[in-house]
């Protein structure tokens, strides 16, 4: 067994904000960020493991700040904690000096056929810094423990969570080589800039957005904001069939909450759940300043669980 310091475990990548990367409103979309975040914490785990890693699961992503076209942005990663298989990753985004996004990111390290494998390094703490972000990730993994007992089973719930929403879509997608890390597994990053794209989808048809409006006083448009609740129980592999589904849960006053489910299919026709999460999308004016929803109402009896599940999710509820 080795011993590393956080400091050693830190990662720091760079980013030019290009005009691909950008949206109407020049601001870096959501789904890149979260690819820059998850493919930065990956380069710390897999320091670490000193063997190939797999994102498992996301908490609190919260973005701060928006990120304009042009600009420079700096992403940190360090290892915060280490288990018997599993690392937990602090990721951070800066713009100059001032942090613009923030998450955890937890990773797995696996072996050739992509079976949990074990990692013979452990984190030390060298500051009282140290302690405390290593209590927090302990605290943050007991708390994640606690919600995926049944994880074996999850993995084979293939059931479609989007059914009885009245706002819902869904998006196939081929995982073809240029999707994969290595030209087996599917890159966490480029699967979650899907998702986030689909789930801005929702808001913008839910807002009967119209792209000829953008310059007129009649404007739609949605940031993401935050992601909450992302675990993976399954890996995607080269050639598989990728489902992606988006249904609307969750309308407050500027706000939206989207849940958003991946399945897998192979070649053989087995299915397996990839991930579903919450993402959270503010609806925004020409300036980017936040504007009022359209009031939504939840019908069937599916929205109106879904729908308190959010509100207790949010602390509206108790």
């Amino acid at each position: 067994m080795s011993y590393l310091k956080i400091s050693d475990t830190t990662i720091e990548t760079f980013r030019f904000i290009h005009y691909e990367q950008s949206n109407f409103l020049n601001r870096l979309h959501g789904g890149d960020m979260l690819f820059f975040l998850v493919e930065a914490g990956m380069l710390s785990a897999t320091k670490v493991a000193m063997g190939t890693t797999v994102l498992a699961s996301l908490d609190d992503v919260i973005f701060k700040k928006p990120v304009k076209l042009g600009d420079i942005v700096k992403v940190r990663a360090e290892t915060v904690y280490v288990g018997n298989t599993s690392l937990e990753v602090e990721v951070s985004a800066f713009d100059r000096d001032e942090e613009v996004v923030s998450a955890y990111a937890t990773y797995v390290k696996v072996d050739d056929l992509l079976r949990p494998a074990p990692v013979n390094v452990k984190i030390i703490a060298e500051s009282e810094d140290d302690k405390r972000k290593m209590d927090e990730a302990k605290r943050r993994r007991e708390n994640r423990l606690s919600k995926i007992l049944n994880r074996q089973k999850m993995r084979f719930y293939v059931d479609d969570i989007t059914d009885g929403l009245r706002y819902r879509i869904s998006n196939v997608v081929h995982v073809s080589p240029e999707l994969t890390y290595d030209g087996r597994i599917m890159s966490a990053g480029k699967l979650l800039k899907l998702m986030d794209d689909l789930g801005g989808i929702i808001c913008l048809n839910y807002m009967n957005y119209n792209s000829k409006n953008i310059y007129d006083n009649v404007f739609n448009a949605v940031v993401t904001v935050a992601v909450k609740g992302l675990a993976f129980y399954s890996p995607i592999r080269l050639n598989d069939i990728v489902t992606i589904r988006a249904g609307l849960i969750y309308v407050g006053n500027t706000s939206a909450d989207i849940l958003i489910n991946v399945i897998r299919e192979d070649v053989n026709g087995t299915k397996e759940h990839v991930a579903t999460a919450y993402f959270t999308y503010v609806r925004v004016d020409k300036e980017g300043k936040p504007i009022k929803m359209p009031e939504y109402v939840p019908v069937t009896e599916r929205e109106k669980r879904l729908h308190e599940e959010a509100l207790t999710r949010r602390g509206l509820r108790k």
